[in-house]
């Protein structure tokens, strides 16, 4: 684990597609933040490695569950049947774990192939399971095909093809 360096996913709107199941669908962008060394610079904030769709709330609970902590940028209300909720929009999640990271990452990408919450679950046990070096390894086959590609159906068939082996 370097200190030196943080990630940082941010969620953002995505045009949503159709599911058996109703789930809120963002887009997540995973990327580092490099800390400065002077106390009055900000930090620099890296390129985006991978840009995937996602589903709420179960990507949000699997990264709490690893250890990432999230920003609440402002709160929002909802009414419903004469009642006011507030509800926390949560658009940033931060962590210093790179292991931490690596599973949130490929978590999501295979999460944009899957549509089962079950299989989710499936998947989040496997991750948690998984060994540093294989996690390494994919991590950096869908960075190096988001970066070469920009695009999500070559992404997507990356992913699937991480089902084929490591599925269980």
């Amino acid at each position: 684990m370097n200190k030196e360096i943080s990630y940082e996913v941010r969620l953002k709107y995505v045009k949503k597609i159709k599911l058996p199941i109703f789930r809120e669908q963002k887009l997540a962008e995973f990327f580092p933040v490099f800390e400065s060394n002077k106390k009055n610079k900000r930090n620099i904030v890296g390129k985006v490695e991978v840009r995937t769709r996602v589903f709420l709330p179960e990507f949000v609970a699997f990264a709490e569950r690893i250890g990432f902590f999230a920003k609440v940028s402002y709160p929002t209300f909802k009414v419903d049947e004469s009642k006011i909720f507030i509800q926390k929009k949560i658009n940033r999640f931060f962590c210093n774990d790179d292991y931490a990271y690596l599973r949130l990452m490929i978590f999501g990408v295979v999460m944009s192939v899957l549509r089962k919450p079950a299989d989710w679950g499936r998947l989040e046990d496997h991750l948690l399971s998984m060994e540093p070096i294989p996690l390494r390894y994919w991590a950096s086959k869908f960075k190096s095909v988001y970066w070469k590609y920009k695009d999500q159906k070559k992404l997507r068939f990356l992913a699937k093809r991480f089902l084929e082996v490591e599925w269980i």
